[in-house]
């Protein structure tokens, strides 16, 4: 099948089972430009703080060198200690790291995890794949768009650079806190020129992803109407199962004309069936109607069960588009059904 015939958007269905197969839409700039945000506020927020922290047990290290004895007996206590300190002292930078690289999923979409995804696949361990993969066109593409961003950030340097190039001479000289107040600022400024076209990559880079991903999982038609066929049943038999319940609701119905009370006709294209109990009923029920065919069947079976047929087009028209069957006839409609009923009882009575 071809990609012109994949003309309809993805269904829900598609898109959730893509999803926990693994399969979204994930842009690798995104990655990059927050992985490089975490490095810029790691490097310049925590990493003097864990080094601080750290300082003391390197501090020892250096001072206490020759009272240090890695014997069986002590190894394993001065091992742990040493973890436990090391941990101690880079533990919030760790998970600052660890907190943008969750963003970096939850920048793109809500994360998903799909063991099929880590699953031992075979056809990965084979060398000509993987040479396929180095050197094929997708690798190539790749790496151009890695260099095209590498000069991209090195032009953005030095264009952030030149104009401090006659300052940074003027420097040689001067006292140690001119040179870092300086470099600070022509660094600082470096970084925010590369962060803006990191991002600006990166969203580029979102909104293709997105793109392509949608285009890959447009579908057919053909593939839509299989869908709902597996999801909500084949239309065919569904149809079938509601002409087999209209069916039998429908000898239900002419299962109550022989008991009704009175059938009123239009006189030929409408007919009700009315039953009444005096005493047990506060109105008279609704227990067949139909049009046409329907209509002529109900008078059948009346005449064959000796049900009392009267024509009154206009009430027969007004009852079978107002009331629903198993239901009661409505207030307004009292004193013409009481009158056909009491000449029906009437006419039962004179035989």
């Amino acid at each position: 099948m071809s990609d012109d015939d994949k003309t309809q958007a993805p269904t829900p269905k598609k898109l959730d089972d893509a999803r926990k197969k693994g399969d979204v839409p994930m842009a690798p700039e995104m990655r990059h430009a927050i992985m490089f945000t975490a490095a810029v506020v790691v490097a310049a927020g925590m990493g003097a703080s864990a080094l601080g922290r750290a300082t003391p047990l390197l501090v020892r290290f250096w001072s206490r060198a020759d009272d240090l004895r890695l014997e069986p007996a002590t190894a394993q206590g001065f091992a742990s200690g040493v973890a436990m300190a090391t941990a101690v002292a880079f533990a919030p930078l760790m998970g600052m790291l660890f907190g943008f690289a969750l963003l970096t999923g939850f920048s793109q979409g809500l994360p998903t995890l799909s063991w099929s995804r880590v699953g031992l696949k075979w056809n990965k361990l084979s060398p000509v794949a993987g040479f396929g993969r180095l050197f094929g066109m997708r690798a190539f593409v790749e790496f151009g768009k890695t260099l095209l961003k590498l000069i991209a950030v090195i032009t953005i340097a030095l264009l952030v650079v030149a104009p401090q190039a006659v300052g940074l001479v003027q420097l040689i000289g001067s006292e140690p806190g001119a040179i870092g107040r300086t470099a600070t600022t022509i660094v600082t400024a470096m970084i925010k020129a590369v962060l803006v076209l990191v991002f600006a990559i990166a969203a580029f880079d979102l909104l293709y992803q997105r793109f392509a991903f949608f285009k890959k999982m447009r579908m057919s038609l053909q593939e839509v109407k299989d869908e709902n066929k597996q999801s909500d049943g084949n239309p065919e038999t569904k149809a079938r199962i509601r002409r087999i319940g209209i069916r039998r609701a429908r000898q239900r119905m002419m299962a109550e004309v022989p008991g009704a009370s009175v059938i009123i006709t239009n006189p030929t294209h409408y007919s009700v069936a009315l039953k009444y109990d005096h005493g047990a009923m506060r109105a008279p029920i609704v227990v067949a109607k139909g049009a046409d065919a329907i209509a002529f069947k109900i008078r059948e079976i009346a005449r064959a069960s000796n049900v009392p047929i009267v024509e009154s087009p206009v009430l027969t028209r007004a009852i079978y588009a107002s009331v629903e069957i198993s239901h009661p006839i409505p207030t307004k409609h009292y004193a013409a059904v009481a009158e056909i009923i009491g000449y029906v009882m009437r006419i039962a009575r004179k035989r």
